[in-house]
């Protein structure tokens, strides 16, 4: 099943990632399956894509953007990484021992200045690494006492470990 999201659902979703400080999208969004949601940037308009989706099983246009969950909407990398000029809000920075944890998919445990420099976000927030390029690592999710980011970093991009 393929929904291209019209204007009022895509300023819904909007909202649900403000919390980067995220305003506009300037993607084609389509959903499919129940949580699934794409990013289409592609020659092909509205119309096309809905009549080619009547024609054909297309599920895998455009790129993975993210994820509708009760929480809100969790972003994947490829989508922080297009949106990351936009991106001003819920930004975690990792030390270079926690990047490692990081990449090996485990959470990651706040110190006490980063607790206390995170102490007002709450939910899915951005997490970058710690050098002077600030790239992109992922997203995590704080927990309620805000000493531990949750990490939604896909298995198949961890680091292997024997």
């Amino acid at each position: 099943m393929l929904e291209i999201l019209d204007n009022t659902k895509k300023k819904k979703i909007i909202e649900q990632i403000s919390y980067l400080g995220i305003e506009k999208i300037p993607y084609l969004l389509l959903k499919t399956g129940r949580e699934t949601i794409r990013a289409y940037s592609g020659s092909l308009v509205r119309q096309d894509v809905s009549f080619l989706s009547t024609l054909l099983t297309i599920e895998g246009i455009g790129l993975y953007f993210g994820k509708e969950t009760d929480d809100g909407v969790r972003l994947s990398i490829d989508a922080l990484q297009l949106l990351k000029p936009q991106i001003t809000k819920n930004r975690v920075f990792l030390t270079k021992e926690q990047e490692e944890k990081w990449f090996k998919g485990e959470n990651i445990e706040l110190n006490e200045e980063q607790s206390q420099e995170y102490k007002d976000m709450q939910g899915f927030v951005c997490v970058f690494s710690s050098d002077k390029n600030q790239d992109i690592l992922g997203t995590g999710k704080v927990s309620n006492n805000k000493k531990l980011i949750s990490n939604f970093l896909p298995k198949e991009r961890r680091v292997r470990t024997t």
